[in-house]
């Protein structure tokens, strides 16, 4: 296993290991993903690689070293994992088909894959644009997505960042609610009257 020493050359190396670069009929290599070694954000310094497939959701998106095999297959020995993006995988094959089978160098073959994908949903490039800015110099641990499913409108949570306010109010509002007993809604909400109510409710008017 290729020695580490802190530098994108031998951490290309590593990855390597596990996610095998791919050539074409000239010799070009690409690899599936990129080293890098942030000098911001919350990965400051730490071993990072960029997702290199296009048409992955993630591409472009850069993730730490150990989370790597959780996002793709790994392919290489060592490596086993069952839980990773089948869309990765799926756009992966496809541009591996086609860059390893003849003499056209991969932005080619990007740029060929990219003409035959559906066009974004409407302000995902905006998001995409958000969620490749370095995380601030605090380590926000706030994931971002230009691909949330919530905001598409899948019954999905919020990737974006997004927070929505619960539905009802907040708890002020919930302390203020008028008591079944006001009539006109002028007195405050009175929870242990509530529940003598429902006690004598229940109870029948034999008790």
């Amino acid at each position: 296993r290729p020695a580490y020493d802190g530098s994108e050359a031998t951490l290309q190396e590593r990855i390597s290991l596990v996610f095998p670069p791919t050539t074409n009929a000239r010799g070009e290599v690409w690899h599936e993903f990129v080293a890098v070694i942030p000098r911001e954000g919350k990965y400051c310094g730490q071993p990072c690689a960029v997702c290199n497939v296009v048409g992955c959701p993630m591409h472009g998106r850069i993730f730490h070293q150990k989370n790597l095999a959780t996002h793709a297959r790994p392919r290489g020995g060592g490596v086993r994992s069952s839980v990773f993006s089948r869309q990765h995988d799926a756009t992966y094959n496809a541009f591996v088909a086609a860059f390893s089978a003849g003499e056209a160098s991969a932005p080619e073959v990007q740029r060929q894959i990219a003409e035959t994908l559906p066009p974004p949903p409407p302000g995902a490039e905006e998001g995409e644009a958000r969620a490749r800015r370095p995380a601030s110099s605090f380590g926000s641990s706030r994931r971002r997505s230009g691909n949330c499913p919530a905001c598409r409108g899948k019954h999905r949570a919020h990737t974006c960042g997004k927070r929505l306010r619960r539905p009802g109010g907040s708890s002020s509002y919930r302390r203020r609610k008028p008591s079944w007993m006001g009539g006109g809604g002028e007195e405050p909400f009175d929870a242990a009257a509530e529940h003598r109510h429902k006690r004598q409710r229940h109870s029948g008017p034999g008790e």
